[in-house]
């Protein structure tokens, strides 16, 4: 069941009877316009993030959700490169599905890396 805080708000959920919470912290409101604010470059950054973070919870769907955005932004204009990274993509989905997490978690973060190098973001790791 859900706990409720001081923050939150019930909404009607589509079951008949059943309250959900809604989170409306100012907490809540500055991630979500922070999120609005994101470079496309600091979106690739946050979606690594998701991934790594969900490697190291063993959330393997949620880790495979992260990879096939990341796939899904490749650009193949520039095959070498995106060939490249979707070998590497496919790789750490097939160590998602075998559950292995620390080295899909490995190359996500070699790659989240290698990324902010490229766009001089900052190298800060993901914490849970």
């Amino acid at each position: 069941m859900y706990a409720y805080q001081h923050s939150q708000t019930e909404v009607e959920a589509p079951v008949v009877g059943v309250k959900m919470p809604q989170r409306t912290s100012a907490a809540s409101k500055y991630m979500q316009d922070e999120s609005l604010n994101l470079s496309p470059v600091q979106v690739i950054a946050k979606i690594y993030d998701v991934g790594i973070i969900a490697c190291k919870r063993q959330d393997g769907e949620l880790a495979k959700r992260a990879v096939n955005e990341l796939i899904a932004a490749l650009n193949f204009d520039y095959q070498e490169i995106s060939l490249g990274l979707y070998r590497l993509y496919d790789y750490a989905k097939k160590c998602l599905r075998n559950g292995n997490y620390d080295e899909a978690s490995g190359i996500l973060e070699e790659l989240r890396s290698a990324w902010c190098q490229a766009f001089h973001l900052t190298k800060h790791s993901p914490e849970d």
